[in-house]
This record gives C-alpha cells, sequence and structure tokens, in this order.
C-alpha cells in the first residue's frame, strides 16, 4: 500500500506530540548534576590552589588544610581522632630508643672552629651557681677563671674569660621526676646545649618520660634563659596574618645569633583568640584567654589576657591560643567534657604530637615538643618542669617542631632537632615558611652590672 501524501509539519507535529517534558525529579537530577560538575570544577580548582601552597608538604596534610579551608574542619577533627585512636597508636612498655644523652646530638658537627666554650667552662660556671636557686637580675661577682682564657662572644668564634663581674643569668630547673622507677641515665636531667652567650649556656634540654604506661617514648623539653636571650615572633606568609615582614623566615642579620626556635599557635580561625604584630591589630585578643606576649625589648611574658596581660605601648607582639593549660603551676585539664579546650582537632585524650610553650615564676621559659603526649601529659611535663602558667600551641606531626643551634667562627647556625622525629629540614624557621615561629636570640651584654634587689626583680611585666 503507497503512504499518501503528508501535509508538511505535520510528521514534526506528530514527533513533538510524543516529546515528554521532565518532570520535578528530572529537573532536580539535572540542577543536581550541574551543581555537581560546578562542585567538582571549583573544588579541583581551590584544591589544586592549596597544593600549589604546599611547600612540600604530604597529602595528608595538605588535604587537611584543604578542608579546613572550607568549612570543613569538624569533620577534620573527626578523622584525626579516628587516626590516633586506631592507626597512629602508641605501644604499651618498652625502653626508649632514643637516648637521654643530648651530648652527641650537641656536638653533630663541631669543630674547634665552632662557637662556644669547652666542657671545662661549663663545668666551672655550674660549680660557681651552687645550686638550683634561680638568679633573678643579680650579677654575680664571684671571680671564675676560664680554662682557656680567651675573650669572645656568641657570635665571634671565640671562649669567654670568665671575669669577676658575671652577667644576669638564670639557672635551670630541678631534673623533671621521671615516672618510671628506673630511669634512664640522664632521663629528666637538663643538659646545656647551644651555643654559649659569654659563656653561660643559656639553653637546656633534657628527655623523660611521661607515664609509667607508655615507657618507650621519652617528651623534649627545652629551657630557655630570658636573661640571656631576646625573644620574637617571626610571622608565617600565611599564618596569622596582618604583617610578614621577612615572608616568614627569620632575617639573616639574626643568624649569628639564634639559639632557639619552635613553632607558633593555631591558625587564627581555630586559635578562639587575638593577635597583634608591631602595631597591626589582626584581630583584638580575647580576655580570659591564654596569652604569650613578647615586649619591645626582647622580654617575654606567658599568662591569661586580663589578668596577667594587658596592651601597653612597650607590647610589640600579642599571641593568644585557647585556655591556659598550665596555670598557678598546675594542671588545668580536668574531665572529658573539656576535650575541645585542647583542640578541636585532637581529643585531649589522643596521643598525639603537641606543643605548648610555659613560663617559670623566674622568667625563664620552657617548650614541650613531643609526639604521643595527651593533653593531661604534655601539662605534667610542663608542671614537671616548674612552670607556672601555660599555652598550647600548634599539634599533630607536621606542625609540631622546635630546634637549638650551635655556630661555625663566620656565624652560620648548625641546627639540631630537639626530637629526631620531627618531620621536614631542621632549617625551616630560618627560611621562608606559611606559619608564624618562635625565635631567641642571644642577648647582647648589658652595658653595665645589673643592681636591681633580687626581692623585687622580675622577668615578667
Amino acid at each position: 500500500m503507497t503512504p499518501g501524501p503528508v501535509t508538511p509539519g505535520e510528521g514534526a507535529a506528530s514527533r513533538g506530540r510524543h516529546r515528554s517534558r521532565p518532570g520535578p525529579w528530572g529537573i532536580a537530577l539535572r540542577v543536581t548534576g550541574v551543581l555537581a560538575l560546578v562542585g567538582l570544577v571549583w573544588g579541583g580548582w581551590s584544591f589544586q590552589r592549596t597544593w600549589s601552597e604546599s611547600d612540600g608538604e604530604p597529602m595528608t596534610v595538605v588535604v587537611a588544610t584543604w578542608m579546613r579551608d572550607n568549612n570543613m574542619g569538624p569533620l577534620v577533627a573527626q578523622l584525626e581522632d579516628v587516626y590516633y585512636r586506631y592507626v597512629d597508636t602508641a605501644e604499651v612498655g618498652g625502653t626508649p630508643t632514643l637516648s637521654a644523652d643530648l651530648s652527641a646530638v650537641d656536638a653533630v658537627g663541631v669543630d674547634d672552629s665552632d662557637v662556644g666554650v669547652d666542657d671545662s667552662d661549663v663545668a666551672a660556671v655550674e660549680a660557681v651557681s651552687g645550686n638550683s636557686v634561680p638568679v633573678l637580675l643579680v650579677p654575680d661577682t664571684r671571680s671564675v677563671t676560664s680554662t682557656t682564657g680567651s675573650p669572645g662572644t656568641a657570635s665571634d668564634g671565640g671562649t669567654v674569660a670568665l671575669t669577676p663581674t658575671w652577667r644576669p643569668h638564670l639557672l635551670p630547673p630541678s631534673p623533671i621526676i621521671s615516672p618510671v622507677k628506673q630511669p634512664e641515665p640522664k632521663e629528666g636531667v637538663w643538659q646545656p646545649v647551644a651555643s654559649r652567650v659569654d659563656g653561660l649556656p643559656a639553653v637546656y634540654v633534657t628527655r623523660v618520660r611521661v607515664d609509667d604506661v607508655h615507657t618507650g617514648y621519652y617528651a623534649s623539653v627545652m629551657w630557655i634563659d630570658t636573661l640571656l636571650t631576646s625573644a620574637m615572633l617571626v610571622p608565617g606568609y600565611q599564618e596569622p596574618g596582618g604583617p610578614n615582614p621577612s615572608d616568614g623566615a627569620l632575617p639573616k642579620e639574626y643568624w649569628p645569633d639564634v639559639l632557639a626556635n619552635f613553632n607558633g599557635a593555631f591558625r587564627l580561625d581555630d586559635s578562639q583568640g587575638g593577635y597583634y604584630y608591631e602595631g597591626t591589630m589582626v584581630r583584638s585578643p580575647v580576655s580570659g584567654k591564654a596569652t604569650a606576649v613578647i615586649y619591645k625589648d626582647g622580654t617575654i611574658a606567658v599568662g591569661k589576657w586580663g589578668r596577667d596581660l594587658a596592651m601597653s605601648k612597650d607590647v610589640a607582639v600579642v599571641r593568644q591560643n585557647l585556655d591556659l593549660i598550665v596555670d598557678k603551676g598546675k594542671s588545668k585539664v580536668s574531665n572529658g567534657a573539656d576535650n575541645v579546650v585542647w583542640g578541636a582537632t585532637t581529643d585531649k585524650e589522643s596521643l598525639a604530637w603537641r606543643a605548648a610553650i610555659g613560663q617559670r615564676s623566674d622568667g625563664s621559659i620552657v617548650y614541650v615538643g613531643s609526639p604521643y603526649l595527651s593533653a593531661q601529659s604534655l601539662a605534667d611535663v610542663l608542671v614537671g618542669a616548674g612552670v607556672q602558667r601555660a599555652m598550647v600551641l600548634d599539634m599533630n606531626d607536621w606542625w609540631t617542631a622546635g630546634f637549638f643551634f650551635r655556630h661555625k667562627k663566620d656565624g652560620t647556625p648548625l641546627c639540631r632537632k630537639l626530637d629526631p622525629a620531627i618531620s621536614e629540614d631542621c632549617d625551616r624557621f630560618l627560611k621562608p615558611y606559611k606559619r608564624d615561629s618562635f625565635q631567641f636570640l642571644a642577648r647582647p651584654a648589658p652595658a653595665a652590672p645589673a643592681t636591681r634587689d633580687q626581692s623585687t626583680s622580675s622577668t615578667s611585666p
């Protein structure tokens, strides 16, 4: 049968009558698909940007940073809790493979051209000091004979002749008592490290177990004499925001004098606190928060904002982070309800890399930065070192890092890791870096001997 003629447009009309329009679910699916595509494109672009600024960070750190940048911090916190609870777990029992004797670490690369004094000079200094009672801005005028007799400073390459007029200095704390019944040799004993300042050790380090359960690990603890050092904060080129005049690096003019440096605190979006730097108020300080203040003369104080510390014309830097983890010489870690107080990204009971800066009553500074620490064990170590007030710093294995330095005759710093398991290179806070760091430099000798009475002296403002 031959088909009849088709009226123009009839086929098209017929086809149009059979074409169905999408219903509500179809429209929703299409919109969802478009949004998913846009999300993938945007997510890929933003992740690429984070990756390009990673400075060699491992993928896990890059992913976590990207998630925090995109309002997924609570999810990162849950994932990190799972990681420390089930993946990177501390073994029970055992003996540390790390030595508590720091002499070998401190001596690496040292030769006759290295700055400092020899062991006999250190012994002479400690013998004259007499005991572990801190010296507060009172010069020691007793004579000490140097075994070398050659003058020098922390940056000119010589050893120091000990003279009748002794420059103001502090003495390290009493040894930290190990919770283990049979401590390892030199465990908990403060040992002088780093280049000397006019013949005096300004930095001491010790390693000690934090409990009698996870006995295969040490906490590494650094003590800094704040009369022989000046403190400064170097802002990172990303964190905590605001001015970063040296692109996150310690200016090279200070390299011959750097004795120690360590990581700063949380990102401002996570810190629950404020930040002020050299005349710029990046974020207003919050009353009651744990605070580190650096003054224009290089002194440093740790305390509670509004009670111990306040803004003044002498303040150069204010850096806040969470609440005090140690206050009035006691741990402030109490119960499970306060876990977020000590870092929302890691439950207070998780054994993780943790760091803190603390201050003793004599004004000296104590830094702890080690793996497998709970909030409680971190506080316990600080209390054991005689710390009166302490502020939590950054956390996790990439961000926790502390170093001390010897020097060559030309002033080149020789860096040592506080803990050999610290990630990345030893000189990370000397070169451009994305996050802030605390730096401690050899303080120039005073023009004249201090004369203030010890009973009224204090290194804290």
